[in-house]
């Protein structure tokens, strides 16, 4: 079992970043392995999906190609970045429209919609995503817009039902001992089983 860990946040040190780390060790203790890090920013990934790419559906770009094998192989895949203006970072975004691509996330028609005869092609994959934001946590934290974008608009399409979406709240007025203590509450969130595991 191998695990990919993608980081949106180009302020560095960061906490962020500090999520990234924490992510990497505690899934290597759980025995993934190997566990990849990629930095978006680090790797200079372009958001902008070229004029041509969108038509013809792949792309001739060694990054991208690189990020949509890497995504393949992986049996779990874990997003961090901070919520801006109520989503995330455009590199994040631009990494969803050019990585998660049909025949890579998806089945596909002419029409470039999901084959409704097959399923996402990530179904057999585990999915975190952890978002830092400055918002204060709603009511009912899974109808905040974030959470379900990512888990109906992007992972459900792509066939994953059991995502876990961990949203560290109110960032801007949290002291060191609040964010130590998500820090440290990292394993035991990645170690959560899936809904459909609970029975």
């Amino acid at each position: 079992m191998n695990a990919l860990v993608i980081l949106a946040q180009p302020k560095k040190p960061s906490f962020n970043s500090a999520i990234a780390e924490r992510i990497v060790s505690a899934l290597e203790s759980q025995g993934y392995s190997p566990v990849e890090l990629a930095d978006l920013y680090q790797d200079n990934f372009s958001p902008v999906m070229p004029q041509e790419e969108l038509p013809r559906k792949f792309s001739f770009d060694e990054r991208t190609l690189h990020y949509q094998e890497r995504i393949q192989k992986a049996d779990r895949v874990v997003f961090v970045y901070p919520d801006w203006w109520g989503g995330p970072p455009a590199i994040m975004k631009g990494f969803l429209d050019r990585v998660f691509r049909p025949g890579v996330a998806y089945g596909f028609r002419e029409a470039d919609f999901r084959n409704d005869n097959a399923p996402g092609l990530f179904a057999q994959k585990r999915f975190d995503v952890f978002v830092t934001t400055d918002a204060t946590a709603p009511q009912d934290a899974d109808s905040w817009p974030p959470v379900l974008v990512w888990k109906k608009n992007v992972l459900e399409f792509c066939g994953v039902n059991d995502a876990e979406v961990h949203v560290f709240w109110n960032l801007r007025h949290s002291s060191y001992a609040q964010r130590k203590a998500w820090l440290d509450g990292i394993p035991e969130r990645l170690s959560i089983q899936p809904r459909s595991a609970r029975g």
